[in-house]
């Protein structure tokens, strides 16, 4: 009996060229299981066009509100003068804090973010976020509402497990830790559900291959999302993402031949059942 399931989500696809095909080659020649659209980014209309020859691919909405161009048209608050969102959290958060419509725009931006899905013929699997932004309280409660409204009943908690040899968590994501915790129990008792458990933050940007096969060792029981972040890197700069190099190695490391068949034989033994959200 499979008693361990594991979700494996890229995020940031449609980000650029080279994120979106290297995800797509982290499915097709790796271990990936699902991904998350960013609506904002400029190669996300070309990735909608390529996910139907992908059809095990679980596709959710990476929702943001801190990088590109927004989805809805009247956006006053919560955009910079030059029309795309802030790159900062806390720039965010200011704006969420100083202006009483703001979050308005932020439902009406994400419905519309969740909408741009549904014109391509694609029930979302999940949610989640860009920065993980939907754990903070006035955000989280948006969020609820619109899984709610477009029937989408998973969303990422980013409630970090601990695994031996993993670098410790930074303050910034130990606070998100915290809010991930917050959240999930905002959401008990409701219909809206996430993973058992989660794993990603220590090693965004060092998820190699070493790292894969300590994290096989130790998986928990249930149902686990461990978030990556792979891709080419040919059309990024640091300007960009911080992550342009990195995605590479976490490409590799996806596709490393001594993880797909440790990953086999996990799976051949059923004691690991690769899925995405939507199974």
């Amino acid at each position: 009996m499979v008693i361990k399931r594991l979700i494996i989500n890229a995020d940031d696809f449609g980000f650029s060229r080279s994120v979106t095909d290297g995800i797509l080659y982290a499915h097709s020649a790796g271990i990936l299981t699902s991904t998350t659209l960013m609506t904002t980014m400029p190669d996300c209309d070309r990735a909608m066009d390529l996910v139907p020859g992908y059809p095990a691919l679980g596709l959710g909405i990476h929702l943001c509100l801190t990088q590109g161009i927004p989805r809805c048209g009247r956006m006053k608050y919560l955009v910079s003068a030059d029309g795309q969102f802030p790159r900062q959290v806390c720039s965010l958060l200011q704006r969420l804090s100083l202006h009483r419509k703001a979050r308005d725009e932020a439902k009406a931006e994400w419905a519309a973010q969740i909408e741009y899905a549904l014109r391509h013929n694609l029930h979302p699997t999940h949610l989640d976020s860009h920065k993980h932004i939907h754990h903070w309280p006035v955000l989280a409660q948006v969020v609820k509402e619109l899984a709610g409204q477009y029937q989408i009943p998973y969303i990422r908690c980013a409630d970090e497990i601990s695994i031996r040899s993993a670098p410790g968590l930074s303050a910034g994501y130990r606070a998100l830790r915290f809010l991930a915790r917050r959240f999930k129990r905002c959401i008990a008792g409701t219909e809206l559900r996430t993973t058992d458990w989660f794993f990603g933050l220590a090693v965004t940007g060092k998820f190699s291959a070493d790292f894969w096969l300590n994290l096989l060792n130790q998986l928990p029981t249930g149902t686990g999302e461990v978030m990556v972040h792979p891709g080419y890197y040919a059309d990024l700069d640091t300007g960009s993402t911080r992550l342009t190099t990195q995605r590479q190695l976490e490409l590799d490391a996806l596709c490393e031949a001594k993880v797909m068949e440790a990953m086999n034989i996990l799976t051949a033994d059923q004691k690991i059942q690769r899925i995405h959200y939507g199974q």
